[in-house]
């Protein structure tokens, strides 16, 4: 018989192992049965066969069934099961069909050796031989082409002979023979047909499971990964530093490294978004080649990296990794053969003997990244203690600021700004404090970037413009006020809207305030923020360039917008008579304001030797506290009520 395709597959099933298992775990026992017929039908044959020719049977045929039991129960079960894929297979088969003829032999040739005789020995005989061919084809079974062999081999030699004999008896028997064997060959290709489907749903059961078992693990991953980088996410980034913090026993000291990219939003309102994904995707390369192989480099947050970092036991190496990721982050990126260049800010903490959980871990770290940004662009920290106090001081003023607009804790103060000529007031600069319940008056610096990163910059801008235009509205009509926006204000969809709305609810005219803007607004070449200035000075609203200087110092803004005023940061106003550098640059920006059709306002004003050499060098406007500090609204009034004012508005 054909053996079934399934049986030459290599990569057997269990299912099909332990079918050749049980062959082999019943082969012992079924010799020690085969060695008693052997011995029975010595018996009972002694007066059908010649004496010499039945010991000769006898000793053979106990000879094959103790070799075969012998080399079962030595070899168990390594004779007949798959131990090796690429031989055992063919081998296991080759040998149950080598091993059916052997044990089969023996009967045939005795159904042969038989006189012909009628009785009760050829009774016995025939038993013996359907009984043996019917018991081995059941053993053989889980090999149809051995079990068929088998029993052909029995029961064909003694159902020919019969035939051949003259006796009708004979005739019948070998007719009942031929139909013996050929019910056992159906049974055994039924049996071996069930077999071959009942594999053949497991190889399809076991094919099911291994995809969903593939499945679960490519979901697992892309769990774990992030989609864009190709490096873990937050998921895995936790995983891994959790399972370190809980081990009691470490095999080294590690770090957590807060890597947070500098400059990355430029690059999306730059270049687009493609762009800024390739970045990211090779910012992601770099980190991974600077670290070491057994370190994980996640991606956390939109333009935020971390490391977890294997065998950091002191500051000295921590800092040495931190500015190595640094200064690899600082080289140039090369997008579509744009330049684009970025930063970053490192922070660290190391894994001490007090084994922090992950999450602190990575909080000492965050903490440790936003004092290093706090230093200027490309820094590196490592966490202190004082930066923990520093983050509880932060939430603690969030929790206030949160109700502080409600409650009405912010006020306005107004700085003068004076014509430097005559000392008359031009106008005034708006200035927020927050009177906060338990710290006093709080200064913009120490709030205002928490309030923007807690997205509530729009609400206490638009109050801002509310408060100012209504303070404009009791003073005289050629005072101007001005008030500062963030990018992120300008950038809001509404705020041309609302400061018309402003100005129209307070009666003040659009050439009385000045808006403010820094450099970053401009840099960023916005095509949405542009248009909003544009629309801005529509209106007739004044813009004014605040802190000139401290930023990119780009002067092709100053060229392709037209501002209306240039206010020199007061940095380069300390140094007037002190440096010769200061001098050029405000007697430089001087005349490009006069080249620009612009007026100057120099800030921070402290000394009579500043406020001279200004003059000298022909700046019109100024502000500081020699000329005035700022004044809560009411002392702004009494103020202008000693009639010492010039019209900023109207040399706008």
């Amino acid at each position: 018989m054909k053996i079934p395709d399934t049986f030459r597959d290599r990569n057997w099933t269990t299912v099909h192992r332990e079918q050749l298992a049980s062959i082999a775990r019943a082969t012992f026992p079924a010799m020690v049965g085969y060695a008693i017929n052997v011995v029975l039908a010595a018996i009972a044959f002694r007066s059908l066969v010649a004496f010499s020719d039945l010991v000769i049977w006898t000793i053979s045929s106990l000879a094959i069934c103790g070799f075969v039991g012998v080399r079962s129960y030595g070899k168990h079960i390594d004779a007949l099961t798959v131990s090796d894929t690429k031989k055992t297979p063919f081998r296991s088969v080759r040998n149950a069909l080598v091993f059916s003829v052997l044990l089969a032999l023996p009967w045939a040739v005795l159904g042969i050796l038989w006189s012909g005789s009628l009785g009760d020995s050829e009774v016995i005989l025939v038993a013996l031989v359907v009984g043996m061919a019917a018991s081995g084809s059941v053993l053989l079974a889980p090999i149809p082409a051995a079990a068929t062999l088998y029993a052909a081999t029995i029961l064909l030699p003694l159902t020919i002979k019969c035939v051949f004999l003259r006796f009708d008896n004979h005739l019948i028997l070998g007719a009942l023979g031929l139909s013996f064997l050929a019910f056992l060959i159906g049974l055994i290709t039924s049996n071996a047909r069930i077999f071959a489907e009942r594999l053949e749903a497991v190889e399809k059961l076991r094919d099911t499971v291994s995809a969903l078992e593939t499945s679960r693990e490519e979901t697992e991953r892309a769990a774990m990964t992030d989609g864009l980088t190709g490096v873990a996410n937050r998921r895995a980034f936790m995983a891994r530093l959790n399972g370190l913090a809980s081990e009691k026993q470490q095999s080294a000291e590690y770090g957590v490294f807060y890597i947070d990219l500098d400059g990355f939003k430029r690059v999306n309102d730059a270049f687009g978004h493609s762009a800024g994904d390739a970045v990211l995707r090779m910012v992601s390369s770099r980190i991974s080649n600077t670290v070491r192989d057994g370190d994980l480099v996640a991606r956390i947050g939109g333009d935020e990296f971390a490391v977890v970092a294997q065998e950091i036991p002191d500051r000295a190496t921590a800092t040495y990794l931190a500015e190595r990721l640094v200064s690899v982050l600082n080289e140039p990126f090369f997008v579509e053969g744009q330049r684009v260049q970025i930063g970053a800010c490192v922070g660290v903490s190391i894994a001490s003997d007090d084994h922090a959980g992950g999450d602190l871990l990575l909080k000492q770290a965050d903490l440790a990244m936003y004092a290093g940004k706090s230093a200027g662009r490309n820094s590196q920290r490592i966490f202190e203690a004082d930066m923990l106090r520093f983050a509880e001081e932060r939430e603690a003023i969030e929790r206030c600021l949160r109700g502080a607009l409600a409650q009405n804790e912010f006020d306005l103060y107004f700085q003068p700004i004076r014509r430097l000529p005559d000392d008359s007031i031009a106008g005034f600069e708006a200035l927020i404090r927050w009177r906060h319940p338990e710290r006093g008056i709080v200064l913009p610096g120490q709030f205002l970037s928490i309030a923007e990163e807690m997205g509530m910059a729009n609400d206490i801008g638009r109050w801002v413009i509310d408060r100012a235009c209504a303070q404009a509205a009791q003073w005289p009509s050629d005072v101007a006020v001005g008030i500062n926006l963030s990018p992120l204000q300008i950038a809001s969809d509404d705020i041309v809207e609302h400061i018309e709305r402003a100005l129209k609810a307070s009666g003040v005219a659009a050439n009385r305030l000045e808006v403010e803007i820094t450099e970053t607004s401009l840099l960023q070449n916005d095509p949405a923020t542009l248009d909003q200035l544009r629309r801005l000075k529509a209106l007739g609203i004044s813009i004014a360039l605040d802190d000139f200087g401290t930023g990119y110092s780009s002067l092709s803004y100053l060229v392709s917008f037209p501002l209306n005023r240039i206010k020199i940061d007061r940095l380069f106003v300390s140094g007037l008579g002190r440096s010769r550098e200061s001098d050029l640059i405000v007697r430089s920006v001087s005349q490009l304001a006069k080249n620009l059709n612009c007026t100057i306002v120099a800030e921070g004003i402290e000394t009579d030797e500043q406020l001279q050499k200004l003059r000298a060098l022909n700046v019109g406007y100024g502000q500081g506290h020699l000329l005035g500090r700022p004044l809560p609204p009411e002392e702004a009034t009494a103020l202008l009520a000693s009639g010492k004012t010039q019209s900023l508005a109207r040399s706008a």
